[in-house]
């Protein structure tokens, strides 16, 4: 069994704010704030990445994309998928924490194991 491994910022961390998806709500149309990115050595798309953006009321939100083997999944930023956090280093532990969570366990292990090295080195 593997444990979680703890660390003493994340009793500094804010937890993340989740409201309900709002079907026909807004993602950012223009570039996000920021945008980190795996590239694949081949492929036109990335391997992993990572969007942060400041919302008008200050606030951070995150999304994340990933592609492994014949396996992926992605979304744009914005409000509509309801995930806030109070600041940008808590919007990208969040997405780090939601790229880990998406790729434990996936058939191709090697590939989302650097997918997911590279998304934990952003922090």
């Amino acid at each position: 069994m593997q444990g979680q491994q703890l660390s003493l910022f994340d009793a500094l961390r804010s937890p993340p704010i989740v409201v309900p998806v709002q079907p026909n709500g807004e993602v950012i149309q223009g570039d996000p704030d920021e945008f980190h990115f795996l590239p694949h050595p081949r492929l036109a798309w990335h391997r992993g990445e990572i969007e942060l953006h400041q919302h008008t009321d200050g606030g951070w939100m995150w999304s994340t994309s990933a592609h492994v083997g014949d396996w992926g999944y992605g979304y744009r930023v914005g409000p509509k998928w309801g995930k806030f956090a109070e600041c940008r280093d808590d919007a990208l532990h969040y997405a780090v924490e939601e790229i880990v969570a998406r790729l434990t366990g996936r058939r191709d292990q090697k590939a989302a194991a650097e997918v997911i090295a590279w998304a934990r080195g952003l922090q």
